[in-house]
């Protein structure tokens, strides 16, 4: 049987827009964000409810994704051993930085959670929710792994996730060049810095992650109130988060299927 490549492109399409929204969407809303006929996003979404993949929220009701995408995902990460490798570093740099430690993954062009270690005292606690993706331009592990492509590069990506567009704080970067700066100053020193940038009062730091053979597969940060984030402390943050970049690097699943293509 041929694959009709636009078919395809509509499915991955709608996925990653009902995985990225916050409940479930309309046909129309769906229709109008994909800039489909509401009749051929109609066939679609009835031919991927047929199949398990997407359900109808009562008669005439909102689509959503159904459990079966997230029990694909556990499968895919179990085998991997992604998971079970990588969380007892992360464990230890919590420990050891004592504020919020976080991974992600590299997905295609872009970065999602993956998983987290608290290492704060109970008290004045960051611990946000991991819903959706890094916003690249706002957040260190954004800005880190921007900082792995040449600006070009980085510009294109980061304007099509927000950049101009999306900006979480008055702080956050708001334009090419201050990004192609910021950028600049990451490879210089060696670590993304978002300084309120993503929430206020929020300070992180991130470095990019490379396996074995030199790919980016995602990155590690610590995060915390912007308090206990002076100045003369990041760097220390920036040694040992690139210690346990490292680490995770040498550990990293080589087959992940995570690369940019």
């Amino acid at each position: 049987m041929r694959l009709v490549k636009g078919l395809l492109d509509r499915c991955v399409d709608v996925t990653e827009l009902l995985s990225g929204a916050s409940g479930p969407l309309r046909l129309s809303d769906i229709a109008q964000q994909l800039d489909l006929p509401k009749s051929a996003a109609h066939r679609l979404l009835r031919e991927l409810c047929d199949r398990g993949w997407m359900e109808q929220v009562g008669i005439d009701g909102p689509y959503r994704l159904t459990l079966r995408f997230g029990l694909l995902g556990g499968r895919v990460l179990r085998a991997s051993g992604l998971l079970e490798n990588t969380q007892p570093l992360l464990d230890q740099l919590a420990v050891r930085t004592r504020e919020l430690a976080r991974l992600t993954v590299v997905t295609g062009h872009a970065l999602s959670w993956l998983s987290s270690a608290q290492g704060a005292p109970p008290g004045l606690m960051y611990q946000p929710t991991m819903d959706g993706a890094p916003v690249l331009h706002a957040t260190a592990n954004g800005k880190a792994f921007l900082a792995t492509f040449d600006d070009a590069t980085a510009l294109r990506i980061a304007r099509s996730v927000g950049l101009g567009v999306c900006q979480p704080t008055p702080r956050t970067v708001a334009d090419e060049t201050a990004l192609a700066r910021e950028l600049t100053a990451v490879r210089q020193r060696g670590y993304g810095l978002a300084d309120q940038e993503a929430e206020m009062g929020v300070t992180a730091v991130a470095v990019a992650i490379r396996g074995r053979s030199g790919i980016v597969r995602g990155t590690v940060s610590v995060a915390g109130p912007s308090l206990r984030f002076p100045p003369a402390r990041i760097p220390e943050l920036a040694k040992q988060l690139n210690d346990t970049a490292a680490a995770l690097g040498e550990i990293w699943p080589e087959a992940t299927g995570t690369e940019p293509s």
